[in-house]
């Protein structure tokens, strides 16, 4: 048992100091340092990379990049922002579900930095206090990416429970309605709470507020609808599995993957981007969204990897079983803090169930547990180092947003979205 600390202690170092250095991309480096000292230092077996993640990300880190060099996500950025000024009073409810819908359609989060700038505006030209919409907001988004079948964290956790009997259909049917309504009672109870705040009209003595809006490119509307097309190909094709086709490989049925479905459906989407629309190859790939998936897919790989190794050792698998399996036997709820801890120090959805669900499945716990507990994935807000956590804070003038604002609704959040999910499955 001593020795398996000592390596979990090496490998959450050596992540913390990558984060340190380098952020999140300096993290999945990192982690591959600490991957060499397992290897040729305690002698630990190679497990395999997590190819499967690391694919789907790439697949949507280009058609996200086709959508943006075409000028898809400027559009439906400014489709958002017509939908958050139309409501301003009722800002601290619409913007949490805005965000949480077209991040559920992108399958990123991206969109949400975007338009945390248009919250803070419209809540302070209508005179309400920013800080409910914009939690509500940072935390809506990051947990519409475990909901969305274009998000690589959704499409790794369902491609992993695949083996287990559990289609996207199920997952969806579970988290889908459990988030939904846990994003709009916190959003109810941020706009009670934000009432009884006083609001400094000084600040709008010093407000500049653009309403000049940019040419979108000819392809934008396009784009965005190739886009979402192939998104809720992939949600129908998930939910009626049997509208796949079905092949027949040593007399056995076969139908395709759900990971090698998003992939198909992804590139697609780039591909039409790239022929019809004539986007260039170089546009996309410097694009910020196919910068910004290259490096989650070190983060994945490296955390994934090392995690993987070390938890995936013989030897450590037998101390696991007979110390941490049997508490998680009589206490399967245990799991949430664990899950929790890792994705407080990581931060990163896809990286911290490449680590913590394959085990948890080795130990035992259902498969149907870790749906309930999924949100668990996004316990990022309690260390500030998430770009949209940060922003909020920048961008509210009153300054009653800080970086430790977020804990609270957060924690509650994740909650009830545990709790819905739970009362879902006892229907099913």
């Amino acid at each position: 048992m001593s020795l398996l600390l000592i390596e979990i202690f090496i490998m959450v170092g050596t992540i913390i100091y990558g984060l340190m250095k380098g952020g999140a991309l300096g993290s999945g480096v990192s982690a591959i340092v600490a991957l060499f000292i397992m290897l040729f230092i305690f002698k630990l077996p190679p497990s395999s990379p997590p190819v499967t993640a690391v694919l789907i990300i790439m697949s949507i880190g280009i058609a996200s990049g086709a959508l943006q060099a075409s000028g898809g996500m400027d559009y439906m950025i400014r489709v958002a922002t017509k939908i958050i000024q139309k409501f301003p009073k009722a800002i601290t409810i619409v913007a949490p579900l805005v965000c949480f819908l077209f991040v559920f359609g992108m399958g990123t989060a991206m969109i949400a930095l975007s338009l945390e700038p248009i919250i803070s505006e419209t809540a302070l030209k209508s005179k309400v206090n920013p800080k409910g919409a914009l939690i509500s907001s940072v935390l809506a988004s990051n947990m519409a990416l475990l909901c969305s079948p274009a998000s690589s964290s959704t499409a790794y956790v369902v491609t992993l429970l695949a083996a287990y009997g559990i289609s996207l259909g199920t997952y969806l049917t579970i988290a889908l309605p459990a988030t939904l309504l846990s994003i709009i009672m916190l959003s109810i109870l941020l706009s009670l709470v934000n009432k009884k705040l006083p609001f400094d009209e000084s600040i709008l003595e010093d407000m500049i507020i653009a309403e000049e809006e940019t040419e979108l490119a000819p392809a934008a509307k396009k784009s965005t609808i190739v886009f979402l097309l192939c998104v809720l190909c992939i949600i129908v094709l998930g939910l009626f599995p049997s509208l796949l086709p079905e092949y027949n490989v040593d007399g056995d049925p076969v139908r395709i993957a759900t990971a090698d479905l998003v992939q198909m459906f992804m590139y697609l989407s780039a591909a039409i981007n790239i022929i019809l629309f004539k986007v260039k190859s170089k546009d996309i790939l410097h694009a910020p969204a196919t910068a910004n998936a290259l490096g989650a897919t070190l983060i994945v790989l490296g955390l994934g990897w090392v995690g993987s190794t070390i938890f995936g050792a013989p030897k450590n698998q037998a101390v696991l079983v007979s110390s941490v399996g049997q508490i998680l036997a009589d206490y399967p709820w245990v799991i949430i803090f664990i899950c929790a801890f890792v994705a407080m120090i990581i931060g990163a959805q896809t990286a911290v169930a490449a680590i913590i669900f394959p085990l948890a499945l080795t130990l035992g716990i259902s498969p149907m547990l870790l749906i309930i507990i999924v949100q668990c994935l996004n316990v990022n807000f309690v260390i500030p180092a998430q770009p949209t956590l940060l922003l909020a804070v920048e961008l509210d003038r009153t300054g009653r947003t800080k970086v430790f604002s977020f804990i609270i609704p957060g924690i509650i959040i994740t909650a009830l979205s545990i709790a819905l999910s739970y009362g879902i499955t006892l229907f099913m």
